[in-house]
Order: C-alpha cells, then structure tokens, then sequence
C-alpha cells in the first residue's frame, strides 16, 4: 500500500528558493511531492535520496485549466532533456527534480529568473495592497481603541479577535512587501554580475500570525458568555468551510472532466457566489429568530446590582431598568439605565452607570482615563457648546465608602456625575437629583459588592 503524506507551509509568492530547499530536506527523509492543492502538498514514500528541485512559475497559465497548456508542455519537454523531471504541476506553479550529483540549472539567465518572480508579483501585489490598507485602518484603529477607550475594546472578545487579525496581517503584508521588494532590487544587482539571489520569505512569521488567529478565536469562543454567540460564530465558520470545500471540490471535478477553463472558471466563481449568500443569509436567519424567541440574546438576563428605586424610594414598577453586559478575561462591563416606564405618565428620577471590574492592574488608569473622557464628550457634544474648564474634582469619598470619589465639574458648577474607585473596580454614575449621604452610602455599599 502506497504510503503518503501531507503538510502545508505558508511560503510566500517569491520564495522558489525556501520552496526548493523544503523539497530537498523532505526527498532526503523519504518523501517525494506528487501533487500541489489547495489542501497543501501531498507527497508519496519514496527511497531516502539527494535531489535537487526548481520551482517555476508560469504567469499565462490558469488553475482552472484541465491540461498544462502548449507553453507548458513545450517547457517540460525541454526541462526533461536537460534530466529535470516534472514532480507536480497546479496553475502557474511547476516543480521539477533531477537525480544528477550536480545539474545544469533550468534557469541559466538571472536576470529572466527576476522577471518570472516579478511578473508573479503583479498578480499578487494588488491583493497584498488590499489587506495592507484594511490591515492599517483595521488593526491601527484597534490600537488606538486600545490606548482610548480599553473598557469598549477589552469588554468585548471578537473585537480582540479582529484586531489581533488585521493587526497580524497589516504586519505580515507589510513585511512580506518589503522582503519582496529589498530582494529584488539586490537580485537585479546581482544579475548585472550573471549571480543569481537566493530568495528568503516570510513564512515563519506568517507561523506567528496564523498562531495569533487561532490563539485569539479560541479566546473569543472560550470567553463569550452571550447566549447562543458561540453557535452564531460555529455557524459562519461552518458556513466558510462548506464553501471552501464546495468550490475546490468543483474547481477539481470540471478538471478531471476536462472542462475549459472559461468553463471552469464561471461554474466555480459562480457556485462560490450563490453559496455565501445563501449560507451567510441562513446564518443571519437564524440569528434574527434565535433573537426574536430568546434562544439567543445579545444581552444577559442579569439583575441591576443598584437600581434607582433603591435610592429614590419610587416603586420599582414605574421604572425600565435595562442591564447590558460584557466579560472577558481582562475587563468586566455592567451597563445600567433606570428611565422612566413606557406606561408611566409622570417622570420619575432618573440614574445609569457604568461598572467596570479590572482583572489586569495595569488596566486600571487607562479605563479611569475613558471614564472621564465620556463625560466630557456627554456634556460638551450634545449642547454644541465648547467649554473652557471640564474636569472632575476630588471630593470626600467617605459618603460613598470608596477609596476615592471624582466629582464632575462644568465651568466651576459641580455636576450629578460621580467616578467611584476601589482597588479593582470604578463605577461612573449619573443622576438627575442631588445625592444626598444616605444614598451615597446606599449606592456604594451595592456598589462595592456587586
């Protein structure tokens, strides 16, 4: 029984020369490559044995041709005079070895060998472009959430996922990009000598984000506590995986029915199409009814830890109290609003606030920071006003039973928005009354222990 093998590594479009010496390494263990696909590169047993490869690439070609082409042909034909035997072919990409102790390379021009990597690179660079300029509005606007306002980006688990990502590939397109580009500047310096320039790829460091990526959706799936969210995000990865395998399933049977490539090309693209509308639609189906019949939820049934009416003395009945949650390894987030009931024809004191637990010490000033800063912009945006002197000023925190209590200042008037702090927690509350010290020591007391 023929014994074969798999492995897929990530070498970047430029690298012949990693591609080539993985080859050899692989021939010396035992294994010789027999087919590239999109699954990796399968490789049949062979006897361990010194050979040499060359990978070339041939830009005219398609993945989508049943055949190699006229071209290609007419290049095998000459690579296999010169004792360079074709092991596996798939688009533009031809690997060839040769069992000679030391073989006369196919390409003997250096200059025509940067041409063929550069020619790739047009292909390629446009779709590098791409996920650069995403990876930097993307991943940059991650970072700068990460300095600003950590308590909105850290509360919430698929946002570090989707940061960590574009982070990750802004800094992998970045530098694949200029590796790419510094080699090929040294290469055509070389060429004016007749050398030929090893290439160097960046694929350990595509290791490194793919580790990333993993690491952080095993994150997000193992810290997402809202209701049905993990079968939401099942639910599309399964919906990426069908069509994945949908589509190079059919790209791969229209081949072996020797299907043209305009064919070819037009099924797949089309079926690719159709299925990520239909599977992504019935994803977003099911969301919407798991919504409307409290199957999911986006927020979680939790109790208010403080509620208005345990400061007002109104009945609780007249109130909304709405509790929106979110929890993560680094942050905790309560979000309480206690308005006015629908069904009320009189206004009742209104209060909400904002409690945040801190699980990382270091996170404890940057979230004080953001705290602050939503007040500013509560008070100074909706009134379009510009004012000269915003600040919170220190006040007594004995009231409140709190390590320290920051009273909100406009334009010297203290204001009925309080920052509580404690060693690992800060509350920021809002009232529509003036507090007196029973209800401050009320509030810090359910506060404290919520």
């Amino acid at each position: 029984m023929k014994r074969t093998r798999r492995d897929w590594i990530p070498f970047s479009f430029y690298d012949h020369t990693g591609m080539e010496k993985h080859l050899e390494k692989m021939a010396q263990k035992g294994w010789m490559l027999e087919e590239l696909t999109s699954f990796g590169w399968k490789y049949r047993e062979i006897q361990p044995q010194k050979l040499h490869f060359s990978v070339s690439f041939d830009t005219r070609a398609s993945e989508f041709e049943p055949e190699p082409t006229e071209e290609q042909y007419t290049f095998q034909e000459f690579c296999q005079r010169s004792g360079w035997k074709l092991a596996a072919a798939s688009g533009q990409m031809q690997v060839f070895y040769n069992e000679e102790e030391d073989p006369l390379p196919i390409q003997t021009d250096p200059e025509m060998e940067v041409r063929m990597v550069g020619k790739l690179a047009r292909r390629m660079v446009p779709a590098y472009l791409i996920l650069l300029v995403l990876g930097f509005f993307v991943g940059g606007s991650w970072c700068y959430s990460l300095i600003h306002t950590p308590i909105k980006l850290l509360t919430t688990p698929g946002s570090t996922f989707m940061g960590l990502c574009w982070l990750g590939l802004f800094v992998y397109s970045v530098t694949d990009l200029i590796t790419y580009f510094v080699w090929r500047r040294r290469a055509l310096a070389a060429a004016q000598r007749g050398e030929f320039l090893p290439t160097r790829g960046c694929h350990k460091l595509m290791y490194v984000v793919l580790g990333m990526i993993v690491l952080g959706l095993m994150y997000w799936l193992a810290t997402e506590r809202r209701p049905g969210m993990r079968l939401v995000t099942g639910g599309i990865l399964l919906a990426y995986v069908v069509v994945f395998l949908s589509v190079n399933g059919t790209k791969r049977t229209l081949k072996r029915r020797k299907a043209s490539a305009g064919v070819n090309r037009a099924i797949t693209l089309s079926l690719d199409v159709i299925l990520s509308v239909i599977l992504v639609g019935a994803v977003m189906f099911l969301f919407i009814r798991g919504l409307q019949s409290g199957a999911i939820s986006v927020e979680q049934e939790i109790s208010a830890p403080l509620s208005a009416s345990d400061l007002t003395g109104v009945d609780e009945e007249k109130y909304l109290t709405t509790v929106s949650t979110d929890m993560s390894l680094f942050l905790d987030r309560k979000e309480v609003q206690c308005r006015t009931g629908f069904d009320q024809m009189t206004e009742v004191p209104w209060m909400n606030y904002t409690l945040v637990e801190i699980h990382i010490p270091i996170l404890y000033d940057a979230c004080l920071q953001e705290l602050c800063r939503d007040s500013v912009v509560d008070v100074a945006f909706p009134i379009q006003k510009e004012y000269t002197c915003v600040q919170y000023e220190t006040i007594d925190p004995t009231p409140w039973g709190a390590d320290e209590v920051y009273q909100f200042s406009l334009e010297g008037e203290l204001q009925q928005t309080y920052i509580l702090c404690w060693q690992d927690k800060l509350v920021q509350l809002k009232a529509d009354w003036d507090l007196t010290a029973e209800q401050m020591a009320v509030a810090g007391e359910k506060l404290v222990n919520a």
